[in-house]
């Protein structure tokens, strides 16, 4: 095989292969150093100074990492005491009438939230034009689940909003008892972004749970 063919069978592929088995070469054989050139916008550079270059730019890209990581958790911490404030005051309730006066004044105030609504089982029976989009809106609660969304049904829209909101969270209100679904929560927004279907939900489910079993100790039975 003549030296040119024994070149073109020698890939880069190849040579990258044993430079990561072998990250001692240039060390136990620095005269290749000599050999080494690396060029940028500013012309010729030492290998020393690109792997500078090298390591600043990891630096600075596990800083930025690091900040966004401390940022959530400090969102997360900002979230788990609104929501430990929420609980002191659904356990402070008495009847329904305060309950439902105040926990949707709570929670716009808590959450910087545009409309807060709920409506119970028990309400929109009474009336079958307004059980009819409660029904059709647990059916799109899968498994008892929050949904966010920008696109809901006018109608069922209209049923928890005004013509203003242009998104909203739909959240099921579940009792402690048999966890089954006694109410929809509906958190509104002027903000069509706020709302969307990309958004997380445990902790809105987390709210429908805490809610619900708020308004089962309240609702009347029978």
């Amino acid at each position: 095989m003549s030296l040119a063919e024994q070149k073109e069978s020698f890939e880069t592929s190849d040579l990258i292969d044993f430079l990561k088995t072998n990250p001692d070469i240039f060390q136990r054989h620095p005269e290749l150093l000599e050999l080494v050139t690396l060029s940028d916008n500013r012309g010729s550079v030492s290998l020393i100074e690109k792997q500078i270059e090298q390591l600043k730019a990891r630096l600075g890209k596990f800083q930025s990492k690091q900040s966004e990581f401390i940022e959530v958790v400090r969102e997360n911490e900002l979230i788990s005491d609104s929501f430990s404030k929420v609980i002191y005051q659904l356990i402070g309730f008495n009847n329904l009438s305060e309950f439902a006066s105040e926990f949707p004044l709570l929670l716009r105030k808590t959450f910087e939230i545009d409309e807060v609504s709920f409506k119970t089982k028990q309400s929109t029976e009474l009336r079958p034009a307004e059980d009819a989009v409660y029904q059709d809106t647990l059916r799109r609660l899968v498994n008892d689940q929050s949904v966010c969304d920008d696109r809901w049904p006018s109608n069922i829209t209209a049923l928890f909003f005004s013509n203003e909101v242009k998104s909203a969270a739909l959240i099921p209100m579940r009792a402690s008892d048999d966890n089954s679904t006694i109410g929809i929560l509906g958190l509104g927004s002027k903000n069509p972004k706020r709302y969307t279907n990309e958004l997380g939900t445990t902790h809105l489910d987390r709210l429908g749970i805490m809610t619900g079993i708020c308004l089962s100790r309240l609702q009347p039975t029978g």
